[in-house]
């Protein structure tokens, strides 16, 4: 997934991307309510963490104009505050959950789960294709019942392919995914990522592969027999 995070808590936002970069997501960090604006109106996000307090202004007013322009990404709030009306502000400004600091990293990694289980992009528990059955739940990926290990960032590219269905998946968009905007990627970097999850696939025996099609991009699809 791509998250983006806005904290102006230095060491609490080098924490967060850190954790969120080894379970193999694109994290991109931002510490004022102009430059997250941007960046959340031109990328993609799959999730948002978004501090109250900025260096700039209210990270309320940032997710409500969000909302405004149509921007539906699942938004989780922080705030150091844990009174009622903070709370409201917060939830009625369009966020979809709140989280008061100090907190367990697991519980904002459990709750970030959640909300992308309840986001209306998945329609589904698991899917299936072939003999391929992938849970993006438990990040688990087994073919003919045998359970295949990918790393984080093969997962990520397999869950974008799979969530695609039959429309084609760009070289570009695949890349936005998978790395945060500070990070450098090219075409071969993509390019060999889905030449190991294809050789993967492969040698695990299933009836799906990870097809390129010319100057359009990326399709999983079942292997003609």
């Amino acid at each position: 997934m791509r998250i983006l995070v806005v904290e102006n808590d230095r060491l609490l936002s080098e924490s967060l991307s850190r954790r969120l970069t080894e379970a193999g997501h694109a994290v991109d960090v931002f510490a004022t309510v102009a430059d997250a604006g941007a960046a959340w109106k031109i990328a993609a996000y799959d999730l948002c963490i978004v501090d109250v307090m900025l260096d700039d202004g209210d990270g309320r007013a940032l997710v409500r104009s969000a909302r405004a322009a149509g921007l539906r990404t699942p938004t989780l709030m922080l705030t150091a505050r844990d009174e009622i009306g903070d709370r409201v502000a917060g939830l009625d400004a369009g966020a979809d959950d709140y989280l008061v600091k100090p907190f367990a990293t697991e519980e904002l990694l459990a709750r970030l789960r959640a909300l992308r289980r309840r986001s209306a992009e998945i329609t589904a528990t698991e899917f299936r294709l072939g003999n391929l059955l992938y849970d993006p739940h438990n990040m688990s990926l087994t073919v003919a019942d045998r359970e295949v290990r990918l790393t984080a960032q093969e997962h990520a590219a397999l869950d974008k392919l799979i969530r695609a269905g039959e429309r084609v998946t760009p070289k570009r968009m695949l890349g936005e995914h998978l790395y945060a905007l500070h990070e450098d990627w090219s075409d071969n970097a993509i390019e060999t990522l889905v030449h190991r999850l294809r050789k993967k696939l492969s040698e695990a025996g299933a009836t799906v592969e990870v097809k390129a099609l010319r100057g359009l991009g990326y399709i999983l699809c079942e292997t003609l027999s």
